[in-house]
């Protein structure tokens, strides 16, 4: 585990993954904590990544499923 008062060595490696697996992959990767991402593309917008879609979708989901459980508290009052 990182100290906080001194940094410890660190390397820079690239990393690629097939499309199917990137997901889990990055995702355990974050659970343990020991990586940080550096984003390549950041000359890119937002809207035109692959995986805009995706975010749109869930957010999409996230609204309906707030909408549904207001309406659930509001019908138990």
């Amino acid at each position: 585990m990182a100290s906080v008062f001194r940094s410890e060595e660190m390397s820079l490696m690239q990393l690629f993954l097939q499309v199917e697996a990137a997901y889990c992959c990055v995702a355990e990767l974050g659970d343990l904590g020991l990586v940080q991402f550096r984003d390549l593309n950041a000359n890119v917008s937002s809207f035109q990544r692959k995986f805009v879609n995706e975010v749109r979708r869930c957010e999409s989901l996230e609204r309906i499923l707030r909408f549904l459980e207001n309406e659930m508290e509001d019908a138990g009052r």
